[in-house]
């Protein structure tokens, strides 16, 4: 018989018509050594072959993995009286999470964050999908609510075929007076520092996740970004991430991380909560997606 790792995958055999007693011990042994040296070659041409392909799909993988990353924001629109950064970390080569800054034609700045279930090429090409559909239709919306309406009509049966949701956060910044229009789909509520009272208020709307129901009302509310004070919005790889003994970093953590350093630029508050997080955790990289956007109004 032969073997490859003691199971079998095939026999060789012999067999002669004229010459006789030629299947001396000797022969045999030789004959049994020729057959597991065609197992040795068969195992090392399966493994050379899954190899080959592995590295052809790691190969994929980092292309795609860089493409999703060029569909987040390259740079931050300059926009006076703010200071705003944003990052996004995946667990994997390709993930679900999104954030995006868009400035409107009348001068609001809209600051989207969103989070696709799963870490797969199905979740990053929902998240470009979003991404095509609120840069070229968000700005016709007059509010936020709108928005996520119309996406979520647009989104359903994708989502219900891919058996996949979204959960989604946008924000409306009106420049000359600070005020935040906003609604949710299910997100986690933003947090915002208030320097008057270092109070840390949340902006929380009624909303579902996107691809539950295809038609569904979001609540559309009002608040307002005072100068000093800071807004983070975040997704839940950040409060859901769990150190060894399976405590979450929570909301309370993250909370005390930003009033304590709600004085930095939103850049180093990004730095110092990935450090943070890392600490915690005890690894360089996460399990689940990490994305967070933090916009400053400057005193």
């Amino acid at each position: 018989p032969i073997t490859m790792e003691g199971e079998p995958i095939g026999v060789l055999s012999a067999f002669s018509k004229s010459a006789k007693g030629i299947f001396t011990d000797e022969f045999v042994e030789l004959f049994t050594s020729l057959a597991s040296q065609v197992g040795v070659a068969w195992r090392n041409n399966q493994q050379t072959r899954d190899l080959i392909a592995a590295r052809e799909q790691q190969k994929e993988m980092e292309i795609a993995k860089t493409i999703q990353l060029s569909l987040l924001p390259q740079a931050t629109p300059k926009i006076e009286g703010i200071s705003l950064a944003g990052l996004c970390v995946p667990a994997r080569e390709v993930g679900g999470d999104y954030y995006d800054y868009l400035s409107r034609p009348d001068g609001a700045l809209d600051l989207v964050i969103a989070d696709v279930s799963g870490h797969n090429v199905g979740s990053a090409l929902i998240m470009a999908e979003t991404r095509t559909f609120i840069r070229s239709q968000g700005s016709k919306y007059f509010s936020p609510d709108g928005v996520l309406k119309s996406l979520n009509q647009f989104f359903y049966d994708d989502l219900t075929k891919a058996e996949l949701f979204i959960t989604l956060i946008y924000i409306r910044y009106l420049p000359d007076t600070g005020e935040l229009v906003y609604a949710s789909a299910g997100h986690n509520p933003p947090m915002i520092y208030r320097k008057t009272s270092g109070r840390i208020d949340r902006l929380d709307a009624e909303g579902l996740i996107l691809g539950v129901k295809p038609d569904v009302a979001f609540e559309c509310r009002r608040d307002r970004l005072d100068p000093g004070d800071t807004l983070l919005m975040f997704t839940d790889g950040l409060t859901e991430a769990e150190n060894s003994s399976g405590e979450f970093f929570g909301d309370a953590r993250l909370a005390e991380l930003l009033a304590s350093g709600h004085t930095s630029h939103p850049q180093e508050i990004i730095t110092g909560l990935l450090q943070e997080l890392r600490l915690f955790t005890g690894s360089q990289s996460f399990r689940d997606d990490v994305s967070l956007v933090v916009m400053k109004r400057d005193n």
